[in-house]
């Protein structure tokens, strides 16, 4: 307990040192770096793994539809939302509940279901600088710790994986590459989808440099790449992540959001293609189920959404009822409880309710199994990347700066 007191004492002490606003519930960061809010402190990323060094052969990175364990939130806007996605994983989703920077208690959450973990952030999305939790053959999960795309601008965010770590005595990995977890979509069988962003993130490397770490790090056996709506310019989502428009929602079933907006539509059919083009790891054609996004004030998806042991958390958008409606009736179509939670708010920012959460893996039918006290090493990592610009709106390749 020290030791993480101390950790986080000096996480504290970086965010004085960093130049970052205070963190306010009313106003929450967005998505995207907010130049007017904050600063970038021309730093390389720093990580504290239990070694260095890839993961045992023994891990996987597990389909979000595989059981979980735990799901992660932190407590930094959106508070309303974020009540309403607890109490769907500790009641139907019967998962644990670990609240970074959260209250002791959440109403309508059961407190043996609940860990309070006393740590500062930045924003709330939990998803992009949080843990890739992943099981090992002895049913342990692991955390890789990607370096978040936002590091000198949100350093409190992008230590949440150690502090995780320190917390839940769960050993942690550096993958030394720029990794979103939005980005990150899996199936069983160790397929990874994403789209091509995370290259443009890492452009320094050559893809195959940044095929290798995935491969090393997450096992995956094969790399599914897409573009993102708005390729190869700014994404036109706020993000570029494979969430926002595409959801495994089992090894056979494909979630689509189309749209009669551009660059949505065309970015949805050439997804669409892909999928009628391959076959699910099976041997069998995919199952591809639509449902419909739009673009307004913002990008609005239904693929965005939380699955948690056959319950789906999806986003409920104010004025819509035919479309939340059908979006519904999609997710039980592949054998999902449904439920909706208001995402009015956060989607204006950048995300909704997958952006806002992230899994912690368990083997079938056991408890999570994290008793081992691990070790904890500082690392400074060097990421090659070259200076890069934009226009600087929403995930801004701009942000990130060549570190000396």
């Amino acid at each position: 307990m020290k030791k993480l007191n101390s950790f986080l004492a000096l996480s504290f002490l970086s965010l004085l040192s960093t130049g970052a606003f205070a963190l306010d519930l009313n106003k929450p960061l967005p998505n995207w770096v907010d130049q007017s809010r904050e600063k970038a402190d021309g730093k390389a990323p720093v990580m504290a793994p239990t070694m260095r060094g890839v993961t045992p052969s023994d891990f996987r990175m597990p389909a979000e539809y595989e059981p979980v364990g735990a799901v992660v939130i932190g407590w930094a806007g959106y508070t309303g939302m974020l009540a309403n996605i607890a109490k769907a994983v500790t009641g139907p989703g019967k998962a644990q509940l670990w609240g970074v920077g959260a209250p002791a208690s959440i109403s309508g959450v059961p407190a043996a279901s609940y860990t309070r973990i006393n740590a500062p952030l930045d924003t709330v999305w939990m998803r992009d600088y949080g843990p890739f939790g992943i099981s090992a053959g002895t049913g342990k999960p692991g955390i890789i710790d990607s370096i978040y795309r936002h590091y000198q601008y949100r350093r409190n965010d992008d230590a949440v994986p150690t502090v995780l770590g320190k917390a839940k005595n769960i050993g942690v990995y550096a993958m030394p590459i720029i990794m979103d977890g939005g980005n990150l979509m899996m199936d069983s069988t160790g397929n990874l989808f994403m789209t091509k962003r995370t290259y443009t993130w890492n452009s320094g490397m050559s893809e195959d440099q940044v095929n290798t770490h995935l491969k090393n790090y997450l096992k995956v056996k094969k790399i599914i790449t897409f573009d993102y709506a708005g390729y190869p310019g700014e994404p036109g989502d706020g993000t570029g992540h494979i969430d926002m428009f595409l959801k495994l929602l089992n090894d056979n079933t494909i979630l689509i959001s189309l749209s009669e907006d551009e660059p949505f539509k065309a970015n949805a059919a050439k997804a669409m293609a892909w999928f009628k083009a391959n076959k699910a790891p099976g041997g069998q054609p995919y199952k591809i189920i639509t449902v419909k996004g739009w673009a307004t004030d913002a990008w609005y998806t239904y693929t965005n959404s939380l699955v948690v042991n056959n319950v789906a958390i999806i986003p409920s958008y104010s004025g819509h009822p035919a479309e939340e409606a059908a979006a519904r009736a999609a997710y039980e179509q592949a054998g999902y409880t449904v439920v909706p939670v208001l995402s009015d708010d956060s989607i204006t920012a950048g995300g909704s309710i997958h952006c806002v959460t992230q899994t912690i893996p368990v083997l079938p039918n056991k408890d999570l199994s994290i008793t081992d006290i691990p070790v904890f090493q500082d690392m400074t990592v060097t990421v090659p990347l070259a200076p890069l610009t934009d226009s600087g709106n929403s995930t801004a390749v701009d942000q990130l700066i060549n570190s000396k």
